[in-house]
């Protein structure tokens, strides 16, 4: 049995992005990380009124929050990603989807967690799932000489499913889990599609085609 799930709004409220500029506030407070977290919070209002393109938005802030990061090497990235679990993710975790994914695990089920969040720390938050039968699948970073970049396109809508497909072949996802409109392309190839707490245009949805809803 294949189970797929979100992470972001569907695993936890915790944000990646917010949590990378509470690290460098604290370790690298000359670049003014404070400032950069009120403007994240305000244009994601802004997001949340309709005046900004959710997609768009993402792209740009987590481009934008690497730039924090100076002289970045290997191990200070999967010290980061630990952090944005550990400090972030990890404590804003969704009890009941996070709680049936580890049920499914433990009944043999392979789970795929798939997100456009930074690829590191979905690894990291599987890890917390099981350490076995567990695949993670983010948007990709690189290390330059001086920054770390992210993958061309985030890991999201029909980008999300492709990497999945990518690699259960022909298999069938027997369950999915998602909070957003962007998860729908995800959830509709699931033999049992769960809507987590989900936003406007997913909740219609699911209830238009009698999907689960998880609140």
């Amino acid at each position: 049995m294949i189970v797929a799930s979100d992470l972001n709004g569907t695993l936890t409220t915790g944000s990646p992005i917010l949590a990378i500029a509470n690290w460098a506030e604290n370790n690298q407070p000359w670049l003014r990380p404070r400032l950069f977290k009120y403007r994240v919070l305000f244009s994601y209002l802004q997001v949340k009124a309709g005046l900004k393109e959710l997609d768009i938005w993402a792209d740009r802030t987590m481009r934008k929050v690497l730039d924090l990061i100076q002289s970045p090497d290997e191990e200070l990235v999967n010290s980061i990603m630990s952090y944005v679990v550990e400090s972030e993710l990890w404590p804003k975790r969704r009890e009941r989807p996070v709680s049936l994914l580890k049920e499914f695990h433990n009944q043999g089920a392979e789970i795929i967690l798939v997100s456009a969040a930074f690829e590191p720390a979905v690894l990291e938050f599987a890890k917390k799932i099981g350490e076995e039968r567990i695949t993670a699948i983010g948007t990709k970073i690189f290390l330059t000489e001086k920054r770390i970049s992210l993958e061309e396109t985030l890991t999201t809508r029909e980008k999300k499913l492709e990497k999945v497909k990518n690699i259960i072949g022909s298999n069938t996802i027997e369950i999915a889990l998602g909070d957003t409109f962007a998860d729908i392309p995800l959830l509709e190839q699931a033999r049992r599609p769960i809507a987590v707490f989900p936003d406007r245009r997913l909740r219609k949805t699911a209830e238009i085609r009698n999907w689960q809803i998880l609140e």
